[in-house]
């Protein structure tokens, strides 16, 4: 399976939605350089996410800016249709995916409907295995799990 990088987000401050990037730079067992959640824990180091989760809010009347999930990679493929441990190549970046992101209530200030709809939908997280920069546009192919 193939995707590709729609856009990236780096959160320096607190709030959402997080601004974009042209580029982020993922760094081993750490995350996105300069991103407020980075170094905290490695198997929540990024959160990607996927256009059909924007596109349900849409589906249900709330338009969203890219970002407002607080993603840090915004794919054209939906994480959670892939197996857990699945890992992805993105652009010079090798990351593996290890939990669902739960919904918080930070998502209500764009819509109350918001934590609800998405729940168990808004993103996945991954461990970042091979560091390196990612940028909008770079192609995503998926691997399989490691054995």
């Amino acid at each position: 399976m193939k995707g590709q990088v729609v856009s990236l987000h780096l959160g320096l401050g607190s709030g959402l939605p997080k601004p974009r990037v042209e580029a982020l730079e993922l760094v081993a067992g750490f995350g996105a350089k300069g991103d407020r959640h980075a170094g905290k824990d490695p198997d929540r180091a990024v959160l990607v996410a996927g256009l059909s989760a924007y596109e349900k809010a849409q589906g249900a009347g709330i338009p969203l800016p890219y970002g407002a999930l607080g993603e840090n990679l915004l794919l054209d493929l939906d994480p959670h249709a892939l197996p857990p441990g699945a890992r992805l190549r993105v652009g010079e970046a090798l990351l593996e995916l290890s939990q669902v992101c739960p919904v918080c209530k930070s998502l209500s200030q764009f819509d109350l409907r918001l934590p609800k709809l998405l729940y168990g939908g808004r993103g996945v997280y991954a461990r970042v295995l091979e560091g390196g920069v990612v940028r909008v546009g770079d192609p995503v192919l998926v691997l399989a799990p490691a054995r």
